[in-house]
C-alpha cells in the first residue's frame, strides 16, 4: 500500500472488534514509525502509551464518557506532549557538540532558539500538539499500510486520563488513537469537500 493508497483507504472506524488483540511488537513497531513524524527542531515532543490491559481500558472508557471503542479496540495508544521536552534537547544538543557531531557555536544557536520559543508555555503546549496531530496521523497511516483501523479521539477527559495513566505535570495527553480490528456497522467513508473550494494560490481569498 502507498501513501495515497492508505490515506484514501483510511475510515475513523467506531465499531470494532473486540476479540482481536495486538501484541508489543507490533505496537512498538507502530511507535517507530510515528515517531519518523517532524517536530519543531527535532525536540520530538510526543510520548506514546499503548494500552492493551482490559482493566486500564476499563479505565479510560469511563474517562471518555463511556465510549466503547476504548475498550473493544485492541489497543488504545495516549499520544501525551511532553510540555519540557526542549529541556532534553538541550541536553542532547549540547552533548552531540562535545562529542564532535555538531560546531558547538551551533549547538548554541539552535538551543538558544528553541529555549527562546518553548521556555513560553504556552508555545510548549501549543507545540506539543502540533506534534501529537502529526505523529498521530503518521501512526494511522502506519497502522492502515499494516492491516489496521484506527480512530483518533479527543473525546476524552485529559486530566483523568493523565491521572489514571499516573502523568506529571511535564506531561499531558493530548490525543487518543485507538487500534484494531473492524466489526460491522461502520459509517462508510465521508466525503471530503472539493479540493476546489480549500486551495488558493498565493492568496488566501476563501
Amino acid at each position: 500500500m502507498n501513501v495515497a493508497e492508505a490515506l484514501t483507504a483510511r475510515l475513523s472506524i467506531n465499531n470494532f472488534d473486540a476479540s482481536a488483540s495486538i501484541d508489543a511488537a507490533e505496537l512498538t513497531e507502530l511507535v517507530r514509525l510515528a515517531q519518523e513524524a517532524p517536530s519543531s527542531f527535532n525536540i520530538q515532543f510526543t510520548r506514546f502509551v499503548a494500552v492493551t490491559d482490559p482493566e486500564v481500558k476499563a479505565k479510560l472508557k469511563a474517562a471518555a464518557w463511556g465510549q466503547p471503542k476504548i475498550t473493544d479496540a485492541a489497543a488504545v495508544f495516549v499520544l501525551v506532549g511532553d510540555l519540557k521536552a526542549h529541556e532534553a534537547y538541550a541536553v542532547r544538543t549540547r552533548a552531540a557538540a562535545a562529542a564532535g557531531f555538531i560546531p558547538t557555536e551551533l549547538a548554541e544557536r539552535l538551543v538558544g532558539m528553541a529555549s527562546g520559543f518553548y521556555n513560553n508555555p504556552a508555545m510548549a503546549r501549543e507545540e506539543a500538539a502540533r506534534s501529537a496531530g502529526l505523529s498521530g496521523m503518521a501512526l494511522m497511516l502506519a497502522a492502515e499500510d499494516r492491516g489496521w483501523v484506527t480512530c483518533p479521539m479527543i473525546g476524552f477527559d485529559a486530566k483523568a486520563f493523565g491521572e489514571i495513566l499516573g502523568l506529571t505535570e511535564q506531561y499531558t495527553a493530548l490525543m487518543t488513537i485507538v487500534v484494531g480490528k473492524p466489526a460491522v456497522g461502520n459509517m462508510p467513508r465521508k466525503a471530503r469537500l472539493a479540493t476546489a473550494d480549500v486551495l488558493r494560490f498565493n492568496a488566501g481569498n476563501f
